[in-house]
């Protein structure tokens, strides 16, 4: 063993972040127009694009990972022959940590993998929000859009398009068809929140089937349903949807 001193090995590694991938302009997945028999077709391709951009994402940081954590290796390699035990046990915790990333982004991948199997797709729900309403003006019939979730939602764009639709139907059909609806998209703690709230107030009777037909649409996705902020007297509701993306 020589006398010379021995350099520390690098502790760049206690710095490391992982890198964080951008979200990708393909994420927006759009619901077709069901009167445009080719909708359907684009909109496939659509969600295949946004998927593999989510993919692509994962493995681009996967990479960076791998190519820090072989770094750190190599690093140990060269200096394996003259270092302290105490700084081999360093270095090592470091290639560890690093190899910890790796388990986190595989992990992240695996969960893609897993929500794409069961059908979920990634849907932005501010776009899901604004074909319901182009569909309702399409009726002569007035309704307001705003807000939009920092991410996109795990989940089926059909059917979150269907329950809002017989959210929007029955705010309506609660006021007697007056005033203006509104749809408002919120998130906070991992909830995307799409409130469903009119100008006019609640009147006495409202068809048991419209209910129904909004809740079993509700189910249909996952989500919860809660009142508005003016309480279950209200003419507005809440529909929760907690989010499934990585």
């Amino acid at each position: 063993m020589t006398n010379q001193p021995v350099a520390a090995l690098p502790s760049a590694i206690n710095d490391y972040v992982l890198p964080v991938p951008p979200r990708p302009a393909g994420e927006v997945v759009v619901v077709g127009n069901s009167s445009d028999p080719q909708s359907s077709l684009r909109r496939g391709g659509q969600v295949a694009r946004a998927l593999g951009d989510h993919i692509l994402a994962i493995a681009e940081s996967q990479q960076q990972v791998l190519a820090e954590l072989r770094d750190r290796l190599q690093q140990v390699d060269v200096a394996i022959a003259d270092a302290t035990r105490a700084q081999l046990k360093g270095a090592l915790r470091e290639v560890v940590h690093v190899l910890d990333w790796v388990d986190s982004v595989q992990a992240d991948l695996a969960g893609v993998g897993r929500r794409a199997a069961a059908g979920a797709e990634l849907v932005d729900v501010a776009d899901v929000c604004a074909v319901v309403a182009a569909q309702v003006r399409a009726e002569q019939r007035q309704v307001e859009v705003s807000g939009a979730p920092a991410r996109a939602w795990w989940g089926e764009a059909a059917a979150l398009h269907e329950a809002v639709q017989k959210g929007v139907a029955l705010v309506t059909e609660r006021t007697g068809g007056l005033g203006v609806p509104r749809i408002t998209i919120e998130e906070s703690d991992g909830v995307i929140r799409v409130c469903i709230t009119s100008s006019a107030d609640p009147v006495d009777t409202v068809d048991a089937a419209t209910v129904q037909r909004f809740r079993s649409a509700v189910e249909r996705i996952g989500a919860k349903v809660r009142p508005d902020a003016m309480g279950p007297g209200g003419s507005g509701l809440v529909i929760e949807l907690v989010r499934g993306d990585s």
